[in-house]
């Protein structure tokens, strides 16, 4: 089978970061030109030291949890973003609408009115469907894995202190009340 992929060094270096797209799936801690490496490393060793870690695992852990709460700290920066694009799209779309109107006769100032565009924007202060649902599922993805971990730093330093053992399962229910 032929083999798939970049074949030069150059090719390479450059799909590694593909997932630097976003930033939401990136492996790297910090994602030039948008985020500090000073600010991870102060936010790093905060967390890892409020967990208080002994030994490797849990210093393991513990840094698990500091970059699964600084990914998560992408997500409202990356949903803002979508939604500045999803408004700036408004004036393509007056544009279509008044080229759709001026076909069916309809003067173009008539169809481009100051409460349109009030609504056009007011409608578009979510992102878009697809970088919606793609920030649902990063943002919950990443939110499971980080009370996951949490809860195993937890049970980890709590078996090693001698205190009761940590139940088997944990319930985390999330949500608004009925």
């Amino acid at each position: 089978m032929a083999r798939r992929g970049p074949n030069t060094a150059r090719g390479k270096a450059a799909s590694s970061r593909n997932a630097v797209k976003h930033g939401l799936r990136s492996d790297a801690p910090v994602i030039p030109e948008l985020e500090s490496f000073d600010d991870w490393e102060r936010h790093r060793a905060g967390l890892v030291a409020s967990f208080e870690p002994d030994g490797a695992f849990e210093t393991f852990l513990a840094e698990r949890i500091a970059s699964l709460a600084w990914r998560l700290n992408r997500v409202p920066r990356y949903e803002t973003e979508m939604t500045a694009h999803h408004i700036d799209e408004v004036p393509d779309d007056l544009a279509q609408a008044a080229a759709f109107g001026e076909k069916l006769g309809i003067p173009s100032e008539e169809s481009i009115t100051m409460d349109k565009i009030d609504q056009l924007v007011s409608r578009r202060l979510l992102p878009s469907k697809d970088p919606m649902e793609r920030i649902m599922r990063y943002e919950g993805h990443l939110h499971r894995q980080f009370v996951q971990t949490v809860h195993e730093l937890e049970a980890t330093q709590a078996r090693r202190k001698g205190d009761r053992p940590s139940p088997l399962a944990r319930l985390d229910v999330s949500g608004s009340p009925v």
